[in-house]
């Protein structure tokens, strides 16, 4: 009896020791994983900020990697969240920054900047983004290009969407925060982002201070800048969740809690579609008939079909129709014309249009696309048309969401940046329009496709050599 005693404790104790034994295997075999996983990502890391300069408030922030950790976001990507070390005026501030990591499907990542900015007046347990029922603001930005997208949240969930800016002081005196006149109705007329009408003008919401590194020690920096949230851009239907909201196809803040539908079909069979639609033969074989006017003429589509007159065309501005329906637009670039004024030798002065998209073409374009995201329309209906006597061209969308940047400023530098480039490109506006894209719009995804008179389409990109590379639409 003692020997079936000693020899059934022996076994257990044996069993004991080799689940022991694996848990702790299994445990190190976790740590290794995420190790390698953290290693890999810092070293991605590292090679991306080597390539030029972060925007230039974020520049040298401290990334505090030993508390780092990786997890699944909201649709299924593996993520890692890297606490940043806040450079903050008192210890009172609560706001947060932190680097988020998207595992890419290469293996690479895709990084963004997240600014937590808790609501002071709501409970403590209201004020974490893990504690389920946040109250504040959140901002994001491309480390490289700057701001992304931002939204309130109450209890969870965006209420409305809006833009931040960092701004200089008004005035150092009460270190007022300047007033911006109100965007409304989903359009991108942020801080230097548009022409906004005079009246109303009205206060932004200053969410925190930004400190800049200079000899004085006093306890307000003497050339302090706010961070500053403008809204609301649109109204949200629904709201999205804070994690939602930072998984990489999170939305800007509208559609609900789940995004919409990602560009899935072929731009060709889209195109094919149109070329065969009487009702878009019509408006294209008019407008090319416009070519030789003064001023462009265009039309804008609704989701459901019908073309409406776009009636505030200039020849060097669109703006389109501000409703849930728009999808698309088509519009000329005229042909040369005399100004109707001499140079100094006394001869006549020709406007030379170029018969290409311009920037407030593609402007235009990625409004269309933010506009269809809100409304849950698939990214693959928006597009953009140009006609002209040199030919005809179409943008389409070939990315998600995630890929835009709603924050790209569409000013006069750009303008003059673009022009630059079409001048170099003289022989070639393709190559130009191109360049531009990649070098000044960074947006991947943003396709261009030529429109041939029999009806027939074909891709236009650059190979390695800046060369213009046609791929058939089949």
């Amino acid at each position: 009896m003692k020997e079936n005693f000693k020899r059934a404790v022996s076994v257990i104790t044996v069993l004991l020791i080799s689940v022991f034994f694996t848990r702790c295997q299994q445990e190190d075999e976790v740590v290794v994983t995420q190790g390698t996983t953290l290693s890999s990502a810092k070293q991605w890391f590292k090679e991306y900020e080597a390539k030029g300069d972060n925007y230039v408030y974020l520049q040298n922030l401290i990334y505090e990697w030993p508390g780092a950790i990786v997890k699944q976001a909201e649709d299924g990507t593996e993520v890692i969240v890297i606490p940043i070390k806040e450079l903050k005026i008192d210890d009172s501030e609560i706001w947060q920054q932190r680097l988020y990591l998207y595992k890419l499907p290469d293996g690479s990542y895709k990084a963004s900047l997240v600014e937590i900015y808790p609501d002071k007046a709501a409970p403590q347990e209201d004020q974490s983004m893990e504690g389920g029922n946040f109250n504040g603001y959140i901002s994001v930005w491309d480390l490289k290009k700057g701001f992304v997208k931002a939204a309130q949240f109450k209890d969870n969930h965006a209420v409305e969407d809006g833009i931040v800016e960092v701004l200089p002081r008004e005035d150092k005196t009460t270190y007022r925060a300047p007033s911006l006149n109100p965007c409304g109705d989903g359009c991108n007329d942020g801080p230097g982002g548009g022409n906004p009408t005079p009246v109303p003008r009205i206060l932004p919401t200053e969410l925190r201070e930004v400190v800049k590194i200079n000899s004085y020690t006093g306890p307000k920096p003497k050339l302090g800048t706010p961070v500053a949230y403008y809204g609301p851009r649109s109204p949200v239907i629904g709201g999205t969740t804070p994690s939602g909201y930072t998984s990489p196809r999170g939305g800007n803040g509208g559609g609900g809690t789940a995004p919409p539908p990602a560009t899935a079909a072929n731009p060709c069979d889209k195109i094919k579609t149109q070329m065969v639609n009487a009702n878009f033969l019509a408006k294209q074989e008019e407008l090319r008939k416009k070519t030789d006017l003064k001023n462009e003429t265009g039309y804008s589509q609704s989701k459901n079909g019908p073309y409406t007159p776009l009636d505030n065309l200039s020849n060097d501005s669109m703006s389109l129709p501000k409703d849930p329906n728009t999808i698309g637009y088509m519009h000329t670039h005229i042909d040369d014309y005399d100004s109707g004024t001499v140079d100094p030798n006394g001869d006549p002065t020709i406007n030379s249009p170029i018969k290409m998209f311009s920037p407030s073409d593609v402007k235009s374009f990625i409004a269309l696309l933010d506009n269809a995201h809100r409304n849950n329309i698939a990214l693959d209906n928006v597009y953009g048309t140009m006609i002209s006597s040199e030919g005809d061209y179409t943008l389409r969308f070939e990315g998600v969401y995630s890929d835009l940047n709603m924050g790209l400023n569409f000013d006069a530098n750009m303008n003059k940046k673009y022009k630059e480039v079409m001048e170099d490109y003289k022989s070639s506006r393709e190559v130009g329009f191109l360049k531009f894209v990649k070098e000044q719009i960074g947006i991947n995804g943003i396709s261009l496709f030529k429109i041939n008179k029999n009806g027939t389409s074909a891709k236009k990109t650059l190979n390695n050599n800046d060369k213009i590379a046609t791929k058939p639409c089949s």
